[in-house]
């Protein structure tokens, strides 16, 4: 995979480090998701339609591993969009 797009939503924030010996506040770094699942997960509702309709149009059982394969390839283009706009 060559592309993750990066983080997402990282987020650094001061916790409270007391212990029984010494209180300090430190800095805590949450990495977040990349942008690569954030694109997926939004684009997790037209992957699921595309898979769970029939060539007919007709409701039908999807397969969940392919619905997460077209999110992904959904989410690869917008970063490959991403990177050419």
């Amino acid at each position: 995979m060559a592309n993750d797009g990066g983080l997402a939503f990282p987020a650094k924030r001061m916790e409270n480090a007391t212990t029984a010996y010494s209180h300090e506040w430190v800095e805590v770094t949450y990495p977040g998701m990349t942008l690569r699942d954030y694109f997926a997960a939004a684009a997790l509702p037209a992957a699921l339609q595309q898979e769970a309709t029939s060539d007919e149009g007709r409701p039908c059982m999807y397969d969940e591993a392919a619905v997460a394969r077209v999110a992904y390839r959904l989410a690869d283009a917008m970063l490959k969009a991403r990177e050419q706009a």
